[in-house]
C-alpha cells in the first residue's frame, strides 16, 4: 500500500475555499466593475477549516504564486485572504473589505449571526451537494456501537477556527443521546487530525480505535487501498449534510452578486474551469436553497439543547 499516495490523493470533502482563491487568482471569477463600477478589487476569503488535505501554509503559497504569474492577464485586481480567525473575517465583512467568504458548513452558520453574509451556492461532488460522515471501527474489532468506544481512542478532522466541527458535533449528539456528557469524558483520546484524509489511515494500522470522515474521503481512500474497505466498517452514519458555502457580502450592489454567482455557474462552460472542478473533485457550484442547510441546523440546534440540558443538571459549582 502506498500510504503516501493514499494520504495526499484524498481531496472530496469541502475544497470550495481553494478552488475560490485559485478562481480569482486566475481571473476565471470575473470581477466585478466595483462598487462604483470603477476600480473594484474584489476580495475573497478563505479559512483552514475547508481544507482536507493540505496544510494552510501550502496553500497561501500556491495562491500567491498564482496570483503574480496569472491574475494581472485577466479582468481587474482581485485579493485572496486566508483567514485562521472567525473575529477578522467578521470584522472585514462588516467593514466591507470582504466581498466574498469560501467556508465549510459549519463556519458559515458560526458567522452568519455575527457577520452580513448571504448564501449563494454550494459545491456539488459526484455524489450530489449533500455530504455524509461515517463512524468507522476495524471490522475485527467487535466494536458495532458507539457507547462500545468507551475509554478507547478516536481520529477526526481538527476543529474549524472559532467554532465546532461538524464531525465533532455529530459524535458529541450521539453521546449526549444516551446520556454521556461530552467526548472529552467519554473517550480516553481525542486526536484531531490537520487534513480529513489522515483520520483514516490510524484505525487501519489499529493506532485507534475509530474515525469520523465524509463518505467521499472513505470511498477514495478504500479505491486507492481497496483493503481498507474490506477492514473497516461504518457503524454510525449521518446523510443530508451541507458541503462548501460560498456567500457573498450582503451589502454588495445586487449587480454585483449576480455577476458574482454567474461566474461560477458557468465554470463548467470553460476549460480552464473544467479543469479546476477535475483538479479539486468538485463537480460543480449549484445555487444555493435553505433546505440544503436544514440537516444541519437541526443537528447543531440538537446540540446545544443537549449541551443545555447537562448545564441545568449540573448546576452551576461544575
Amino acid at each position: 500500500m502506498n500510504y503516501r499516495r493514499t494520504v495526499s490523493s484524498v481531496n472530496r470533502y469541502l475544497c470550495t475555499s481553494l478552488m475560490c482563491a485559485l478562481l480569482v487568482s486566475s481571473g476565471i471569477v470575473l470581477p466585478p466593475q466595483a462598487h462604483s463600477e470603477d476600480n473594484f478589487q474584489l476580495t475573497m476569503g478563505y479559512s483552514p477549516g475547508i481544507y482536507q488535505t493540505a496544510p494552510g501554509k501550502d496553500i497561501m503559497a500556491a495562491v500567491s504564486v498564482l496570483m503574480k504569474k496569472i491574475s494581472w492577464k485577466y479582468f481587474g485586481k482581485s485579493e485572496a485572504r486566508y483567514y485562521d480567525n472567525m473575529s477578522e473575517m467578521a470584522a472585514d465583512l462588516k467593514s466591507g473589505t470582504l466581498d466574498v467568504a469560501c467556508l465549510p458548513p459549519e463556519e458559515f452558520i458560526y458567522l452568519r449571526n455575527r457577520a452580513p453574509l448571504e448564501p449563494v451556492l454550494v459545491t456539488s461532488t459526484s455524489n450530489g451537494h449533500e455530504a455524509e460522515l461515517l463512524l468507522l471501527t476495524r471490522s475485527d474489532s467487535g466494536i458495532h456501537a458507539i457507547g462500545e468506544l468507551r475509554n478507547r481512542s478516536i481520529v477526526m478532522p481538527q476543529s474549524p477556527s472559532g467554532s465546532n466541527s461538524m464531525f465533532r458535533v455529530w459524535v458529541e449528539t450521539m453521546l449526549m443521546r444516551a446520556g454521556h456528557r461530552n467526548i472529552a469524558s467519554f473517550f480516553s483520546t481525542v486526536k484531531e487530525t490537520q487534513t480529513a484524509s489522515r483520520a483514516v489511515m490510524p484505525v487501519f494500522f489499529r493506532q485507534a480505535a475509530a474515525c469520523v470522515v465524509t463518505r467521499d474521503v472513505f470511498n477514495l481512500t478504500r479505491e486507492l487501498n481497496p483493503q481498507i474497505g474490506k477492514e473497516l466498517t461504518a457503524i454510525a452514519n449521518i446523510t443530508g449534510l451541507s458541503q462548501g458555502i460560498i456567500s457573498v457580502n450582503q451589502n454588495l450592489p445586487e449587480k454585483i452578486k449576480k455577476k458574482i454567482s454567474q461566474a461560477f455557474l458557468a465554470l463548467r462552460e470553460s476549460p480552464d474551469g473544467k479543469q479546476l472542478l477535475m483538479l479539486f473533485q468538485v463537480n460543480a457550484v449549484v445555487p444555493f436553497r435553505p433546505e440544503y442547510l436544514r440537516a444541519m441546523e437541526e443537528l447543531f440546534g440538537e446540540h446545544q439543547r443537549l449541551q443545555a440540558r447537562f448545564a441545568r443538571k449540573a448546576g452551576p459549582h461544575q
